[in-house]
């Protein structure tokens, strides 16, 4: 008769050390996961942060881009709700832009208002010819929040500096708006993204919108509001 086999069993010391074996070869995979998985997460946020800047950039463009004549300048907090009867005041600027236009011209307000969240996009749309409008609306939105383009949430915790810089040549009249995109640290995030459109009605009228020099580049106050004031004019 053949003799069974005798299956000799794992032993308490051999389990406990082939356990350990396979923790540690657990925790290899793990480590050298940990970093692709921190490359995944990083390239996720630039790919959010990419389209927040450009969902920005494009309302900007496709409001001035129509644009008979703008003026686009940085205002403190004060300055913002100030009335019009402040100098240097964005009221101040609403009011002689409205009893300058003409009849078949709209005045309308963006506002890049700076928050704690950094800038947030607020559009203020139509002026009417009232100097108190655009304070009212100003006061509107910083106590209510109205007014407000997109929710806070969808701003991905980033800061944004813009730049508005304007060309006039035999081609016509150019705008080239830049955004820098900044952590909740004040670190650069994603670098300068770039919008370039052509400025139709300023084009056709040869006129020349009004920036302040400090929106031509990035050193201006995080505490400024950049207040874009605008005219569409209407042909036909």
């Amino acid at each position: 008769m053949k003799k069974l086999l005798k299956k000799k069993a794992f032993t308490l010391v051999e389990l406990i050390v082939a356990m350990a074996v396979m923790v540690i070869l657990i925790a290899a995979a793990m480590g050298m996961f940990n970093p692709v998985k921190g490359i995944i997460k990083m390239v996720d946020e630039d790919t959010v942060t990419n389209a927040v800047t450009d969902t920005l950039t494009n309302y900007i463009s496709e409001k001035l881009k129509t644009a008979s004549t703008y003026n686009i300048k940085g205002y403190t907090s004060d300055q913002l709700l100030a009335d019009a009867s402040e100098a240097g005041s964005p009221a101040k600027m609403a009011a002689t832009m409205i009893s300058g236009k003409e009849e078949n011209e709209t005045v309308y307000a963006i506002v890049l208002r700076s928050t704690s969240k950094g800038y947030q996009l607020y559009d203020l749309g139509k002026l009417n010819n009232s100097t108190g409008n655009f304070t009212a609306k100003a006061t509107a939105m910083k106590d209510t929040d109205k007014y407000a383009v997109f929710n806070r949430e969808y701003y991905n915790d980033s800061r944004y500096k813009f730049t508005f810089t304007t060309t006039s040549g035999d081609k016509g009249t150019w705008c080239r708006m830049g955004v820098n995109t900044y952590d909740e640290n004040g670190d650069l995030k994603i670098s300068e993204r770039v919008q370039m459109f052509k400025l139709l009605n300023m084009s056709l009228l040869n006129l020349t919108p009004s920036s302040a020099a400090n929106l031509a580049d990035y050193t201006y106050s995080d505490d400024l509001n950049i207040v874009i004031l605008y005219k569409i004019k209407v042909f036909g």
